[in-house]
């Protein structure tokens, strides 16, 4: 048994409101022992906060827009070692650092398919909308959606057809110019139907009765 040899590792901060702070990491690579508890540490030069806490995450009040320090290290019975893993963060707000991940599709018939995606890892703000661009190589169209949800219904596709789709997030400052790795997927020929379960039934996603898809916008392509 002995103290960490290693800090906490990738710790982030991610702005929730101009009032809160999640922060998050990873335990130490090399902790030598249980570890009991974390030590979390936010500053600046009119506030500091305290905590220890026996999560990888913790939501912190901060005093308002501004920069802040953040420290959290790794205690054991025989202590920390004196070791901790440290950053700096602001909680103006800004444009997004990294598009949204985990962007996947499901066929809902040959001409809808239903879009869901997870926020970006560092949004440096709150996310006010999601943009889908969606192209078939002649014409690019984009829908928008509110930042809280995170799935779309992209309807009037064509059967049988290969498109590419990608996202931005945006922040009331924009979306920073990043996008997702582009999804390629050909929509379902005329006479094909969703998947069924072993019992022939059709696998479907229900939504709202009062949901109605935006009208996209569309761009027609020069070559």
């Amino acid at each position: 048994m002995a103290v960490p040899s290693s800090p906490p590792q990738f710790l982030r901060a991610k702005k929730l409101s101009d009032n809160q702070v999640e922060l998050s990491w990873q335990p130490p690579r090399e902790a030598n022992s249980e570890i009991l508890y974390y030590i979390v540490r936010v500053w600046n030069l009119s506030s500091e906060f305290i905590a220890n806490i026996t999560v990888t995450s913790v939501v912190v009040s901060v005093d308002g827009p501004g920069r802040y320090n953040a420290s959290v290290t790794s205690w054991t019975r025989l202590g920390d070692g004196g070791i901790l893993i440290y950053i700096t963060f602001s909680t103006s707000e800004s444009v997004p650092s990294d598009p949204p991940q985990n962007v996947s599709y499901s066929d809902l018939s040959t001409r809808t398919v239903r879009l869901s995606w997870r926020p970006p890892a560092e949004p440096n703000g709150v996310i006010q909308f999601y943009t889908i661009f969606y192209s078939d190589n002649i014409t690019l169209s984009t829908q928008q959606v509110p930042g809280s949800v995170q799935w779309a219904v992209l309807a009037g596709l064509r059967a049988g057809q290969e498109y590419r789709v990608w996202l931005s997030s945006s922040t009331s400052l924009g979306d920073g110019g990043v996008g997702s790795t582009p999804l390629n997927f050909t929509t379902l020929e005329d006479g094909q139907s969703p998947h069924t379960d072993g019992a022939g039934q059709q696998l479907c996603t229900a939504f709202p009765s009062s949901f109605i898809p935006p009208v996209p916008k569309k761009i027609t392509l020069k070559h």
